[in-house]
């Protein structure tokens, strides 16, 4: 399938109808959640982008991302110097998912960032999702550098999504994200520590009561490998899970770890969590 379908960026409003179309197949009919054709021409016509992914004349996945800046509202940082994509949102088609197009979209949007000479690409999903962190942090080689609490507020727009969000920031041109993306192993992780072992219930893992940081540079976070169907099954272990990660990211990230990679071991998920000598970022 890979070898049918072919990456462009849209411009046109017959491609923008298409790109809401196809957002609905995960958002729903809802017109506030969706990013509606006139903001994707907005986004489109003034230096963001919107990629799309086609199986011949059919979209099957979309990716849009607009400019901003990394500067607090009070800062005197010169916005320009601290210019970013954020990534808004990407779906693809059921029935294409598991054909490295999301993959694909992300990475022509790096060559989009670096053709422009924009250092960072960043966005935030939920932590709970080992598919996505899969995607977002080993494959691509984000880093998460940041944890939102209610980043949507008490209502999620969604009724899968969590309050809290990972912020990854994919620094397109840093040596690590070249080294990671050209195949190189760089967490040596075999021996490092789980943070938080689990037990089992019903088939089900249990999070443990949280405990103290270990005083080791680099650290495993589990998370349910399958967190979608265990929340089906027991909301409130899904809860305790969500709480169980709200807790351990904000206590790591504040120790100054950050998630590096993500790991798959037969039917367990991982994050891996390291102490970087020195980490990417805009220059202070």
């Amino acid at each position: 399938m890979q070898s049918s379908i072919t990456i462009q960026l849209v411009h046109d409003h017959a491609q923008f109808e298409d790109a809401v179309n196809l957002q609905k197949i995960y958002w729903g009919d809802d017109d506030a959640a969706l990013v509606p054709s006139h903001m994707l021409a907005s986004i489109a016509n003034y230096g963001g982008h919107v990629h799309a992914a086609y199986d011949g004349d059919t979209m099957v996945g979309v990716l849009m991302g607009f400019l901003g800046a990394s500067i607090q509202p009070e800062s005197q940082d010169a916005a320009p110097d601290r210019l970013l994509i954020m990534s808004k949102r990407m779906v693809v088609l059921p029935e294409y998912r598991g054909h490295k197009i999301g993959e694909r979209l992300k990475l022509a949007q790096r060559d989009y960032a670096l053709q422009h000479r924009i250092p960072l690409v960043t966005w935030t999903f939920d932590p709970m999702l080992s598919r996505n962190a899969y995607l977002n942090i080993h494959k691509l080689a984000a880093l998460g550098q940041d944890y939102a609490v209610n980043y949507f507020g008490e209502a999620a727009a969604h009724p899968t999504l969590s309050e809290d969000r990972l912020v990854v920031n994919w620094w397109v041109d840093d040596s690590l994200t070249h080294q990671r993306l050209n195949g190189e192993t760089l967490w040596q992780s075999a021996d490092a520590p789980i943070l938080n072992p689990v037990t089992f219930r019903d088939g089900l893992p249990v999070p443990s009561e949280p405990a103290a940081l270990p005083e080791e540079n680099l650290l495993l976070l589990e998370i349910p490998s399958q967190f979608v169907a265990l929340n089906n099954v027991d909301a409130g272990l899904g809860r305790a899970w969500r709480d169980h990660g709200r807790h351990y990211f904000l206590e790591t990230l504040k120790a100054g770890y950050q998630a590096v990679d993500f790991l798959r071991r037969n039917d367990r998920t991982f994050y891996v969590l390291a102490k970087l000598e020195n980490p990417p970022g805009f220059a202070s």
